[in-house]
């Protein structure tokens, strides 16, 4: 059934008349006529009997309106939301997430993406790095946050933030009565490392240029599981500045001395051959977040 003809015979209902109808439509009375004769051949029914007035409907005709509008209003929305789709402010987006990084940057990214798309569904999955690039790589997930990627032909990987590492001390420990941490404490602080060494891989840049080993008596699966330690008391840990959103009993997060500050970077990572709308409506929010949020120099005007 022509969908064309269902928009013909509709208007030609609430008309009642056929010469009002083809004024509405834009277009001659003949054709629309021969439109109303060949929708009645194709169902082998009379639509429209003649009156005085101009026309009116039969049984069937008033059968068919019933359900021309309802195909009408279906294939409008299937239209809009088509077109939703097509500019990416419609339909589901996977996105592999992990530790601190979930802390600060992305939920505020996130956010402006669900006010500039509200009707795209956000799947939010946590996994560790490997685990979020073979997700990526099999298509399973649309793209990636975390601290550092491993550069790989097939992806694109985007900076989004720099955060400079602070310290997290139980509050029992001498040094939280500091204003700042000095490399002469760093050296013999027990220290809490983390196994996925996203955030600890910044940190041993500064042990290399300060030419000492660690004194490294834990490793926490992540940043969040590392500070938990630190509450408990098994010793202090590196951590990026979206780390001191976390209220932890018996936890204080130090600055580091000006001499040795350091910072971590946050990046996201995609498919280079990716070309959905979502992804772009997403990187658009993103390359807005850059702009809007000087995220180092806000970080260092933390108390």
């Amino acid at each position: 059934m022509d969908i064309r003809r269902l928009k013909f015979f509709i208007v030609t209902a609430e008309e009642r008349n056929i010469g009002r109808a083809a004024e509405r439509l834009h277009i001659t009375q003949p054709p629309l006529t021969r439109h109303i004769q060949s929708l009645e051949e194709e169902l082998g029914v009379q639509l429209f009997r003649r009156t005085s007035a101009g026309v009116d409907l039969t049984q069937a005709g008033m059968t068919l309106l019933a359900h021309a509008r309802n195909i009408s209003a279906h294939v409008e929305l299937a239209t809009e939301q088509i077109r939703r789709v097509a500019a990416g402010k419609e339909g589901r987006i996977d996105i592999g997430v992990f530790g601190s990084a979930m802390l600060d940057v992305i939920p505020r990214i996130l956010s402006a993406y669900s006010q500039a798309c509200p009707h795209v569904n956000v799947v939010l999955h946590n996994a560790p790095k490997n685990r979020q690039l073979e997700a990526l790589q099999q298509g399973r997930i649309m793209i990636a946050f975390d601290r550092y990627f491993r550069q790989a032909p097939e992806l694109q990987s985007e900076l989004i933030s720099q955060e400079p590492l602070w310290i997290a001390v139980n509050q029992r420990n001498p040094l939280a009565q500091r204003a700042c941490i000095t490399l002469e404490d760093l050296k013999v602080e027990p220290l809490i490392g983390e196994q996925d060494q996203s955030v600890f891989f910044a940190s041993q840049e500064l042990f290399r240029l300060q030419n000492f080993n660690p004194l490294i008596v834990h490793k926490a699966a992540d940043m969040i599981s590392a500070v938990v330690m630190v509450s408990g008391g098994f010793g202090s840990a590196l951590v990026p500045a979206s780390v001191l959103n976390l209220q932890l009993p018996e936890v204080v997060f130090l600055p580091l001395a000006s001499e040795i500050a350091s910072t971590v970077d946050l990046h996201c990572v995609y498919r280079t051959d990716e070309k959905s709308p979502l992804l772009a409506a997403l990187l658009a929010c993103i390359h807005d977040f850059q702009r809007q949020h000087p995220i180092l120099s806000e970080y260092r005007n933390m108390p």
